[in-house]
């Protein structure tokens, strides 16, 4: 938890003294990568944009003086994304990478910053927030698992989708949308999950942790809580079941 602490501090920081930095010589420049890259691993501080599109490519772009700061390396599928700054040097940088891809099955954001997905379809695709900042997907794949561990917030449109799987044992909130057959949320963190956008026809909650959660689903629902957060169901299901061993409590609307 320090570590999450930290990193938020970082975070706001960066952020907040963006505005105040002067003189700044911004400038971009692209890096070498390759279409075999369909995983990707966001470290350090910098934000970042993924779009698909036909032939790979990396842009970085931002102050002048911390553009050698930052390190792709790609070993086969696995594109690593990230900065070697360090102490004072995190407040100065406004660091940007503008990626394209043909094809996307992973993202792992362990650094600070935020990113941003769109365009992409598949079968199958992880999402997963480790670090401190916000991820932001809009996709349409057949099979979708997104996990929040860090500090944050998490945003998914999942279109129209088999199954999507969300795991929240962080301290942040996911909101979801879009519709799926089914749906499997695991909360054990502090935060909270809003997936009532998201139109599903089979809901499994597990919920064990300090958040609520609110889902919605179309024909059935099946909830356990164990901890101290509560659940909200909407779309009237008419098979449902629901347990709490906690202080929580399950509301159907």
């Amino acid at each position: 938890m320090n570590n999450f602490i930290s990193a938020t501090m970082m975070a706001v920081t960066l952020y907040a003294t963006h505005g105040a930095v002067i003189a700044q010589e911004l400038a971009s420049e692209s890096r070498s990568i390759d279409a075999r890259a369909v995983k990707v691993v966001l470290d350090g501080v910098i934000s970042l944009n993924i779009k698909q599109g036909p032939t790979a490519s990396l842009v970085v772009s931002g102050d002048k003086r911390y553009l050698p700061k930052v390190t792709v390396v790609q070993t086969g599928d696995t594109l690593r994304i990230g900065t070697e700054l360090r102490g004072v040097q995190m407040h100065s940088n406004n660091l940007h990478a503008e990626l394209t891809l043909p094809n996307l099955r992973e993202l792992v954001s362990a650094g600070v910053g935020s990113t941003e997905v769109s365009g992409f379809s598949g079968d199958e695709m992880r999402l997963a927030l480790e670090g401190a900042g916000a991820v932001s997907l809009t996709s349409r794949y057949r099979t979708l698992n997104a996990k929040l561990t860090g500090v944050g917030s998490m945003h998914v449109n999942a279109g129209e989708a088999d199954s999507v799987g969300l795991d929240l044992r962080g301290a942040g909130q996911m909101v979801v949308s879009g519709q799926s057959k089914n749906l499997n949320v695991k909360l054990g963190g502090i935060g909270s999950l809003d997936a009532q956008q998201l139109r599903a026809d089979s809901v499994d909650v597990d919920l064990s942790g300090l958040g609520g959660a609110t889902v919605y689903a179309r024909t059935s629902a099946k909830l356990r809580l164990s901890g101290l957060g509560s659940a909200t169901v909407y779309g009237k299901p008419a098979n449902r079941s629901a347990s709490a061993r906690g202080l929580g409590s399950v509301a159907w609307n």
